[in-house]
C-alpha cells in the first residue's frame, strides 16, 4: 500500500508538472501517468491500491465538490434565471438521444442498449470540470456573468439525471421494466432530496461547530465538514438523493450562512485538494484499458464525437437561448462541459459485470470518452478562455486567491528599524511573504557592520529574504528599490528629526510616505518619547 501511494504521488506529480511546463493542464499528465503505471501498460501499482481505489476517488471527489459549493455565487446564478436548471437537463438528454441514434445506426444495437450507452456517455465530469472552473473563478474569467458557476451547477445536476436514467435503463434491460414510471419519478425526487439534505447538512455542520465550541479551530472545522460529506456519500445508498448535489449544496449553505468559516475551510480544502487531485486523475487513468479501447476503433470515436458536436452543442445552445450570454460565452460553455471521466469510470463497467449484451463495448467506449474528452476539454478550456471570456474582478469572498507577497524593510541598525524588521517578519510568516531588506547609507551615516547584519538577519532566518546595501540618497533609493522589486508593502521605523512633524515621523520616513506609490507601514519604538 505504501509503495503504491509513493508511485502514484511520484508519477502524478512529475508528469503533472511536466505537462504544466509544456503549457498543458496538469491533469493531462496525471491521466497519462495513470495509464502508464496501470494494469494494462507497466502494471506497477500494488493490489491493495486497486482494492481501495474506488473509495479514494470518491473521497477526493467529495473534497472538490465541497470546494465548489464553498465558491458558488448565488447572485450570479440568480441573475441568469433558469439557465443553470436548463443546463442540468437539456444538454445531457439531447446528447443521450444523439449518442443512442448514432450507436443504433453505426453498430446496429437495439434501442435500449444504445440508450444505456448514451446515459453513460452524456455525464459531465465533476473531477475535471470543478477544478478548471474554480481556477477560472480565482483568475476572474467570466466573473461578471458567473459563467464558471453556471458550468458547475449545470454539470452537477446533469450527473444526477444521467446516473438515475442509467439505473432505470439497466433495470429495464434485466427485466424490471414494470417499475420504469416509478423510477422516472426518482429524478425530481433525487434532486429535491439532494437540495434538502445538502441544506440540512450545512446547517448541522454550523450547529455542531458552535455547540462543541470549535469555532476558529480550523482542523476540527475541516474534519466535521468532511465527515458530514462522507455521511452524505454513504447515505445515498439508503435514500433516493443525489449525493454529488447534496455535497455541493452543503458547501454553498455554509458559504451563505457563515462566510468567515467558508473562507477558512476553502483554504484548508485547497491543501487537501493539492494531494487529492494527483490520486484522482492517476487512478482514473489507471482504469483505462488500451487494448479494449482500440477494439472500438473509429466507430467509438465517431459516436462520442457526434454526441458532443451535435447533441451537447444543441443542448447548451437551447439552454442558453435568450440568456445574458453572448455567442463566444455560449461556445465556451460547450467546451467547458465537454470533459468526461468520473461518472464514466464509476458506472462504465456495470453493464459488463451484470452480463448485459455489448457490455465489453460499452466499457470500451466509456473509457475512450475519458481518453478523448478529458484532455481535450481541459486543453480547450485553457486555450479558449482568454479568447471567449472577459476577465473581471475576482471576488475573494467566493474563492481562495493565491497571492505572493513581498515586503521591503529599510534598516539602519537603530532599535526602531530592528523593530520594523521584526514586525515585517511576523506578518511575512503568516502570509509566507518574501522580504527585501535594505540598508542605505551616506557620508554621514555609516553602513552596517557584517556582525550587525548577521544579528539583524537572525530575525528572518526562516524566511525567504534578500539583503541589499546602497550608498546615496536614502528616500530616493528606498522608493526606487521598492518599485523595482515590485513589493506590496514598505516597512520603516519612525526615526530622526528635530522638531514638530519631523520628530514624529523622521525626515526620511516622512519623505518616503509622501512620495511612495507603495503603501508604507511605519513602526514606532515604544521607548520613544
Amino acid at each position: 500500500m505504501l509503495l503504491g501511494i509513493l508511485i502514484i504521488l511520484a508519477v502524478g506529480f512529475v508528469l503533472g508538472e511536466l505537462s504544466g511546463r509544456l503549457g498543458l493542464p496538469k491533469l493531462i499528465g496525471m491521466l497519462f501517468g495513470g495509464v502508464l503505471i496501470g494494469p494494462h501498460v507497466l502494471d506497477i501499482l500494488t493490489e491493495p491500491i486497486y482494492n481501495v481505489s474506488d473509495e479514494i476517488r470518491l473521497f477526493v471527489l467529495l473534497v472538490i465538490l465541497f470546494k465548489a459549493g464553498l465558491g458558488l455565487d448565488k447572485e450570479k446564478l440568480m441573475a441568469q434565471g433558469t439557465v443553470a436548471l436548463r443546463l442540468g437537463f437539456i444538454p445531457c438528454i439531447l446528447e443521450t438521444f444523439v449518442v443512442a441514434a448514432a450507436t443504433r445506426w453505426l453498430l446496429g444495437w437495439g434501442w435500449l442498449y444504445s440508450f444505456l450507452l448514451g446515459w453513460i456517455i452524456c455525464a459531465a465530469s465533476p473531477a475535471v470540470i470543478v477544478p478548471m472552473m474554480l481556477k477560472l473563478k480565482s483568475e476572474g474569467w467570466g466573473a461578471k456573468k458567473g459563467i464558471p458557476d453556471l458550468v458547475l451547477a449545470g454539470g452537477t445536476l446533469s450527473d444526477a439525471v444521467a446516473v438515475t436514467m442509467f439505473g432505470i435503463t439497466t433495470a429495464w434491460i434485466i427485466g424490471n421494466g414494470q417499475n420504469t414510471l416509478l423510477q422516472l419519478g426518482n429524478i425530481p425526487v433525487k434532486i429535491i432530496m439532494g437540495l434538502a439534505l445538502g441544506y440540512a447538512a450545512g446547517r448541522l455542520v454550523l450547529f455542531v461547530i458552535e455547540k462543541v465550541k470549535l469555532r476558529g479551530e480550523v482542523i476540527p472545522e475541516l474534519i466535521i465538514s468532511l465527515g458530514m460529506g462522507i455521511l452524505l456519500l454513504v447515505g445515498e445508498g439508503y435514500l433516493p438523493y443525489s449525493d454529488y448535489l447534496a455535497i455541493m449544496v452543503m458547501g454553498f449553505v455554509i458559504l451563505e450562512l457563515d462566510t468567515v468559516l467558508a473562507r477558512r475551510l476553502r483554504g484548508e480544502v485547497d491543501k487537501v485538494w493539492q494531494v487529492g487531485e494527483i490520486f484522482l486523475f492517476v487512478l482514473i487513468g489507471a482504469v483505462v484499458d488500451i487494448g479494449v479501447v482500440s477494439s472500438t476503433g473509429f466507430i467509438g470515436i465517431a459516436i462520442i464525437g457526434i454526441g458532443l458536436i451535435v447533441g451537447r452543442t444543441l443542448g447548451i445552445w437551447v439552454s442558453t437561448w435568450r440568456s445574458m450570454l453572448n455567442i463566444k460565452e455560449r461556445l465556451f460553455m460547450i467546451i467547458g462541459q465537454s470533459p468526461k471521466a468520473t461518472v464514466q469510470a464509476a458506472i462504465g463497467g456495470i453493464p459488463l459485470s451484470l452480463g448485459i449484451m455489448h457490455g465489453e463495448y460499452i466499457l470500451a467506449i466509456a473509457v475512450l470518452s475519458i481518453i478523448i474528452t478529458a484532455p481535450l476539454g481541459a486543453f480547450g478550456t485553457a486555450y479558449f478562455t482568454p479568447k471567449f471570456l472577459n476577465k473581471g474582478e475576482v471576488d475573494p469572498t467566493k474563492v481562495t486567491v493565491k497571492e505572493d507577497y513581498r515586503f521591503l524593510v529599510a534598516v539602519d541598525g537603530s532599535p526602531v528599524s530592528s523593530k520594523a524588521l521584526k514586525e515585517a517578519a511576523r506578518i511575512a510568516r503568516q502570509v509566507d511573504a518574501e522580504l527585501v531588506i535594505v540598508n542605505i547609507f551616506n557620508k554621514v551615516d555609516k553602513k552596517l557592520s557584517s556582525e550587525r547584519i548577521e544579528r539583524e538577519l537572525l530575525i528572518v532566518r526562516d524566511l525567504d529574504h534578500e539583503f541589499l546595501m546602497y550608498e546615496g540618497d536614502c528616500a530616493d533609493l528606498i522608493i526606487e528599490t521598492a518599485i523595482s522589486y515590485d513589493v506590496d508593502y514598505l516597512y520603516m521605523g519612525k526615526t530622526g528629526g528635530s522638531s514638530g512633524e519631523d520628530t514624529l515621523l523622521g525626515k526620511v520616513s516622512k519623505e518616503v510616505v509622501e512620495r511612495s506609490p507603495i503603501p508604507v507601514i511605519l513602526v514606532e519604538d515604544d521607548t520613544d518619547d
